[in-house]
């Protein structure tokens, strides 16, 4: 581009038009590209994730059926501790009787 003696540039306008809109579609090209492989990757672990969960849940019902009673006896202790632990958080606190 030339420069003129004032300091404007009598260049071609359009050239610079058409550099910037090419650079531009080639952004918003490659940044739909890098989405589309985003989504495919997403899709992918998500697929994987409900197979590992399907399998484990199958593995637990299998435990489950082999051994009701010892399944029973947990479940029992842990709805406990959750009992307790709720009990003890929703309780008022001591401290804050006494002041």
């Amino acid at each position: 581009m030339n420069a003129t003696t004032n300091g404007d540039f009598s260049g071609n306008t359009a050239e610079v038009k058409d550099h910037l809109k090419a650079a531009g579609g080639a952004a918003a090209s490659a940044a739909r590209a890098r989405a589309s492989q985003a989504q495919e990757w997403a899709r992918t672990r998500a697929a994987q994730a409900q197979d590992w969960a399907r399998s484990q849940l199958g593995d637990v019902q299998q435990r489950i059926e082999a051994q009701p009673y010892k399944a029973a006896a947990l479940a029992l202790g842990i709805g406990l501790l959750a009992g307790v632990l709720l009990m003890t958080l929703a309780s008022p606190s001591r401290r804050r009787s006494e002041d």
